[in-house]
C-alpha cells in the first residue's frame, strides 16, 4: 500500500517504511525510516537530515514538513506553555 502525505510519498510494503522527501538538487530522495538519525533546519533553505549510514540529505522539505512526513509529533516539557490551549483553571 502506499499514500500520500503532503508532498512525500511514504510506501509501505515492508515494516522498515521508506519516504520520498523533495530533494535541493531536484527530485527527491528515498530514505528508510530507520535510517534516519535526525535533522535539523537549514535556514530558509529547508533542512538536513542525517542517516545513520553517514550521508546528509539537504532538504527543501521544512523540519515541521519533515516531522509530518514521519509522523512526529511536538512534546512539550512542563516549562513550556501552550498559548493556543485554554488554561484548566478559571479566569476572572
Amino acid at each position: 500500500m502506499t499514500q500520500t502525505i503532503g508532498k512525500a510519498l511514504v510506501m509501505e510494503e515492508h515494516n522498515d517504511q521508506f519516504i520520498l522527501i523533495p530533494a535541493k538538487s531536484g527530485g527527491g530522495a528515498l530514505l528508510r525510516r530507520s535510517q534516519i538519525a535526525g535533522g535539523r533546519a537549514n535556514g530558509a533553505d529547508g533542512a538536513i537530515v542525517y542517516l545513520a549510514c553517514g550521508p546528509s540529505v539537504y532538504t527543501t522539505a521544512t523540519i515541521p514538513q519533515l516531522a509530518e512526513y514521519l509522523g512526529a509529533h511536538k512534546v512539550m516539557s512542563d516549562n513550556q506553555v501552550d498559548r493556543h490551549r485554554q488554561p484548566s483553571w478559571p479566569v476572572a
